[in-house]
Formats: C-alpha cells, structure tokens, sequence
C-alpha cells in the first residue's frame, strides 16, 4: 500500500513535469508506478524485485526500463553521501518546518563548498 507521504511527494514534483523518476527497488510497488504513470504522465525507472511477478505497470516496466539512466541515480546518491559525511546527516530540528529549512540549507552549503573547490583547481 502506498502511503500518503510518498504520495504527496510524489505529486509535488508534477509542476516540474518529469519525463522519468528514478528510483530504487523500495518503491518497487504497484501503486507507485500506477501514480508515476497515469499521474504525473511519466515513465518510471523502478527495478523490478525478484519476486515481483504481477501487475500491469510492473510488466509494462520490464520492456521499458532504462539501465544508463538508472545508473544516473548515482550521482544524486554522491551527493547525498557527501553532505551527509560533511554536514552531519542528523537533522536536529524537531519541527518538520525547521527540518526542511535544515535540509535546504545543507543542500546550499554543499553548492558554495563545492564552487569553491572547482574554483581553486
């Protein structure tokens, strides 16, 4: 079952009208590739779990998962690792409001701290 804050994560993303969402096998459900699909109008790059065998958008999937650009989703699991490594991964706020601030803010720290280091090679 999907749950309602991935959901409404999900829909947030709509004004930006992607053409893909990558994701990784956690979100390798029925329901999110049905929202992803016939919500968002996009394709989603979900492996599929080995023991997965049923549904219409996981079937669909097979013949039309894109390997080179899952493999992208690396690059946005680097920068995470590093701000996690950098910036501390705990996020101390107690208000959700605040730990989106936090967040943000990590995110911006990270772009100065990586101008500066392209800067200076």
């Amino acid at each position: 079952m999907i749950h309602s804050l991935q959901k409404a994560c999900l829909r947030s993303i709509k004004q930006y009208k992607p053409y893909y969402i990558v994701a990784d096998k956690a979100y390798d459900t029925e329901p999110i590739r049905k929202l992803i699909n016939e919500e968002l109008n996009s394709f989603d790059i979900i492996p599929i779990k080995p023991k997965a065998k049923t549904g219409l958008y996981r079937l669909k999937s097979t013949t039309l998962f894109r390997y080179l650009i899952y493999l992208r989703r690396n690059n946005v699991e680097s920068i995470f690792s590093v701000i996690k490594r950098k910036f501390n991964g705990n996020n101390g706020s107690i208000s959700t409001q605040l730990q989106n601030k936090e967040t943000k803010f990590k995110g911006m720290v990270y772009n100065i701290y990586r101008s500066i280091q392209l800067i200076q090679k």
